[in-house]
């Protein structure tokens, strides 16, 4: 049976995902509607391999294989490469079968799913986030053994092609602004502060942007290199207005460089809360680090201490908003969901590695649909699925959380 997996489903739509190549003469179809899907190219991933005695550096081929004699072997991670599609109209709160047929091979079941029941009322506006964009990185991985096999000479690095296809595909999806959560580069050079500035600031749509730990150096004014992009980022938390809701942002990087942990101090979480109150209505909060939910981290790397974390959604009960606020963040590369003290929160994964998302926010009169797609254009999506071998392939196993964590609705209370 091909394997065929629903990633993402909202109230309209479903985004199907495979990482082999289709069948040949492969239909899938949904309801009423069927598609032709087509793979994208095949992925190809560098790993370490030693140098052997008398070897010198410089590419090779062997068989299907393209090597790096010394420090690197690229090997296809798959025959014909990994895919995507996203089937629209569908009807909500409505159970669909995904109907796989190819050239021999009689019409069969690969999987199930249910579209989401949106919250009352119409649709007021959308929105997307990004996270994580480590702008300047050149591998990934454990020890950094994955590489890119296009770099150096080929198109850009893929942090920067996964930003770009993800904005794309986000404005086409219909939103109205674009948040980047935080972690916009890798190691805070000048070069990659600039860069990522540009990215943001030329993409399709208008663009809000928050710092992370990885945006954090004394010796690099990052605030003033993304202002001269037209990225303006605010020292303290700042609110931006859309039709039925008020978007509250705020940095949590600790202050010092290269370290991972975040900080919310109370003066900080008392302004998030009276900008949230003042909205005088609904709340969507975006932060780069997520709140730790024990005394203890339990999951790595760690977010904004307990106690931080603590004070921040007693702020939010104080001021009656904790029905009405939905929160998200970024840092750990992962895709969760879960309630802190009666308000949602969720992590959505990284654009550039496996499984390379964004998400994307339907603000209803009653309530708000997250849904997280993968990013789809093929020559990033042939590289975040490569990506999912990282950790002796545990990576692919924990990071993308359950189709609950990344697509899900909430409805306001106003109590």
């Amino acid at each position: 049976m091909w394997p065929v997996k629903v990633f993402a489903v909202d109230d309209c739509s479903a985004q199907l995902t495979w990482s082999v190549s289709p069948p040949s003469g492969l239909v899938l179809q949904v309801g009423d509607m069927a598609v032709r899907p087509l793979a994208s190219p095949p992925a190809e991933v560098a790993v370490g391999r030693p140098l052997s005695a008398g070897e010198k550096g410089g590419w090779v081929r062997h068989g299907t294989g393209r090597y790096w004699s010394g420090r690197r072997l690229l090997d296809p991670a798959f025959p014909g490469g990994p895919g995507s599609v996203v089937i629209d109209g569908l009807a909500p709160a409505t159970e669909y079968e995904v109907m796989a047929s190819a050239a021999g091979v009689a019409k069969h079941v690969v999987a199930r799913f249910r579209t989401l029941r949106p919250p009352d009322g119409g649709l007021l506006t959308k929105f997307a986030t990004v996270s994580d964009l480590h702008i300047g990185e050149r591998r990934f991985g454990v020890a950094g053994r994955l590489h890119d096999p296009n770099e150096p000479a080929g198109p850009e690095p893929y942090p920067a092609r996964a930003l770009q296809a993800a904005m794309e595909e986000a404005a086409a999806w219909g939103a109205q602004l674009i948040v980047a959560k935080g972690d916009l580069t890798n190691l805070t050079t000048p070069t990659e502060v600039r860069d990522a500035g540009h990215l943001l600031a030329n993409g399709p749509i208008p663009v809000e942007a928050l710092l992370g730990n990885h945006d954090n150096n004394a010796r690099v004014n990052v605030r003033a290199l993304l202002s001269s992009s037209g990225i303006n980022v605010p020292w303290q938390p700042w609110a931006r207005d859309l039709e039925g809701i008020r978007l509250v942002l705020a940095s949590t990087d600790h202050g010092k460089a290269r370290y991972h942990r975040g900080q919310l101090r109370a003066s900080t979480a008392r302004k998030i809360a009276q900008l949230v109150s003042d909205a005088g209505g609904a709340a969507w909060v975006g932060l780069h680090h997520p709140p730790e939910r024990y005394p203890f981290p339990t999951v790595y790397p760690p977010g904004i201490p307990f106690g931080e974390s603590r004070f921040f959604f007693e702020e939010l009960a104080r001021v009656g908003a904790a029905g009405r606020t939905f929160v998200s963040c970024g840092h750990r590369h992962r895709n969760r969901s879960y309630l802190y003290r009666g308000v949602v929160v969720t992590e959505v994964g990284s654009t550039k590695d496996y499984p390379g998302v964004w998400a994307g926010y339907k603000v209803f009169e009653g309530g708000i649909l997250q849904v997280v797609r993968r990013v789809a254009r093929p020559d990033v999506l042939s590289w975040t699925e490569s990506t999912r071998r990282a950790m002796n392939g545990q990576w692919g196993r924990w990071s993308p959380g359950r189709l609950r964590d990344r697509c899900l609705v909430h409805t306001w209370s106003w109590a």
